[in-house]
């Protein structure tokens, strides 16, 4: 039962087994199929505070030459580097030749406005294993600096897909274990 006109709305479908890992590339990797995330429909962002909270575990391996990492969150079809970014990461250095360490993430989303050119404001962290990303660098802010809306259609039947891309030259990989998104009212 909901508490008045707000409420948590935990979303399926929910996550039975691992994400299958994703090879990391220099453009953008979707880090869930679209099928993993909540059909939100064209409308969900029915009012301007609408909210949606994503949060996710997983590992990530790193090769001889990662160079840097980035998180992107789209508003798209859930395909690689598909939509509208709405919330970036500063690039992080990954550190080299690390297997199947742990790092956790978590995005909040909001309409401030709605419609065909509505806009979505995204912030959220990562954290990693220190022996992925430095203490020195952490945490992962998104957005590092200057947070603000995004333009976007807000009555499109879309996805909010977190992505990820390093800057190097060896295989990266990230598995999503665990993914809650939650309608937050």
């Amino acid at each position: 039962m909901a508490d008045g006109l707000f409420y948590n709305d935990l979303r399926g479908p929910f996550l039975t087994s691992d994400v299958t890992s994703v090879v990391l590339s220099t453009t953008d990797k979707a880090l869930y199929p679209a099928t993993s995330f909540p059909v939100l429909g064209s409308n969900y962002w029915a009012f301007a505070g609408k909210r949606l909270s994503i949060r996710m575990f997983g590992r990530i391996s790193t090769g001889t030459s990662p160079g840097n990492g980035t998180f992107d969150v789209y508003w798209g079809t859930g395909a690689d580097a598909n939509g509208t970014i709405i919330g970036s990461s500063a690039a992080k250095a990954l550190q080299v030749s690390q297997t199947n360490l742990s790092w956790y993430a978590q995005f909040d989303i909001h309409c401030r406005t709605m419609g065909a050119s509505g806009t979505l404001f995204c912030t959220g962290r990562a954290d990693f294993n220190v022996a992925v990303v430095l203490s020195t660098a952490a945490p992962v802010l998104i957005p590092d600096s200057a947070p603000a809306a995004t333009t976007v259609d807000t009555t499109a039947n879309n996805v909010v897909s977190v992505q990820f891309k390093r800057s190097g030259s060896s295989n990266e990989s990230m598995q999503v274990h665990d993914l809650l998104v939650m309608a937050l009212n």
